[in-house]
C-alpha cells in the first residue's frame, strides 16, 4: 500500500514540469469517430480533456465521426461512396453528415458541461471561424465530382482565440462554411492541422484506435516514439507510412513546418492516454518534431 502511494506521489513530481510548462497554452485535439464510438473509451477522453481544462490548458477539439456517418448512410438505404479516402457527399449525404457529427459535438460539449463541470461551448460553421471552398478532384484526364466536400482556404485565428478566452474548451465538426454559401465536408485531420497551424499551438494531438507510428502496423512492439519529420518522410516515401496514418502524418508534418511545437499521434484505447502522453516523460503514442 504504501509503495503503490510513493508512487502516485512519484507521478505528481513528474508532472510537475509539463503542468507548469503548458498552463496557458493552446492545444488542438482531434477524435476519431472510431474511437468516439467505444462509449467507456469516449468518457475516458472527455475525461482527460476536462483535466487540461482544469490545468489552465486551452483545448479545441476536432470530433470525427466516420463509422456512425456509415451507419446511418445505411440505414437511410443508401450505399456509401468512396474515392480515394473522401466521401463523396451529395445533398442526402451532406444532411446525414450534418446530422451525424453535429450530435457527436453535442453530446462532448453536454458530458464537459453538465458532468465535469467544464466551460465548454461549440464552434459552429456559422461563426464563420474557418472557410472552405470545393475540391475540384482530378484523377488523371478525368474530374470526379465529390459534391459537398471541401479544403481549408482560411482560418480566423484572432476569433477563435477570443472565443477561447470565453470558453478554454471549444468543440467542433469538421463541417466548415465556404464563402459560396454552401457548408463543406472537410477531412477532419485537416481541419485540426490547419487550425494548429493558424494558431501556432503547443500541441496538435491526434487520437486513434492504434497505438501511433509503427514500422509494422501488425506488430506495436515496432511504435516508433519520436518520428523527426526527415524520418517521416522517408518512410512516407518507402510506403511504411500508409493508409489512415497517411494523412495524419503528413498533416503533422505541416504543422510542425508552420510553427506548430509538437504533434502527438495516440491510442484513445489506452486509458488516460492524453494525459500520459502530456505529463510523462516516456509518453505512450508517437511524437512528431522537427
Amino acid at each position: 500500500m504504501e509503495e503503490e502511494v510513493i508512487k502516485k506521489a512519484e507521478v505528481l513530481v513528474e508532472a510537475y514540469p509539463y503542468i507548469k510548462q503548458y498552463k496557458d497554452s493552446i492545444f488542438v485535439i482531434k477524435v476519431g469517430g472510431s474511437i468516439l464510438r467505444i462509449q467507456n473509451v469516449a468518457d475516458n477522453i472527455v475525461r482527460n480533456i476536462a483535466f487540461l481544462e482544469v490545468l489552465g490548458i486551452k483545448v479545441l477539439v476536432v470530433c470525427g465521426g466516420g463509422p456512425f456517418i456509415t451507419e446511418e448512410i445505411e440505414k437511410r438505404g443508401k450505399k456509401p461512396v468512396f474515392v480515394e479516402g473522401l466521401r463523396v457527399t451529395d445533398r442526402d449525404t451532406l444532411r446525414i453528415v450534418q446530422d451525424v457529427l453535429f450530435e457527436v459535438r453535442d453530446n462532448i460539449v453536454k458530458n464537459l458541461k453538465e458532468n465535469l463541470d467544464v466551460k465548454a461551448d461549440i464552434l459552429s460553421p456559422e461563426e464563420k471561424f474557418m472557410t472552405a471552398k470545393k475540391i475540384h478532384y482530378q484523377k488523371g484526364a478525368d474530374v470526379i465530382d465529390l459534391g459537398f466536400v471541401g479544403q481549408i482556404t482560411n482560418v480566423n485565428s484572432e476569433y477563435i482565440n477570443s472565443r477561447l478566452e470565453e470558453n478554454r474548451v471549444l468543440v467542433l465538426a469538421p463541417l466548415i462554411s465556404g464563402d459560396d454559401g454552401c457548408l463543406y465536408n472537410v477531412n477532419g485531420d485537416s481541419v485540426a492541422s490547419s487550425m494548429a497551424e493558424a494558431l501556432k499551438v503547443e500541441k496538435l494531438m491526434f487520437i486513434t484506435d492504434v497505438a501511433g507510428v509503427m514500422r509494422n502496423p501488425q506488430n506495436p512492439e515496432t511504435l516508433i516514439s519520436v518520428l523527426h519529420i526527415s524520418e517521416a518522410e522517408e518512410l512516407i516515401e518507402q510506403n511504411v507510412i500508409k493508409g489512415g496514418m497517411l494523412p495524419k502524418v503528413k498533416a503533422g508534418v505541416s504543422a510542425i513546418k508552420k510553427g506548430v511545437k509538437k504533434v502527438h499521434i495516440i491510442s484513445g484505447s489506452i486509458p488516460n492516454s492524453i494525459i500520459l502522453e502530456v505529463f510523462t516523460e516516456l509518453g505512450v503514442g508517437t511524437e512528431i518534431l522537427v
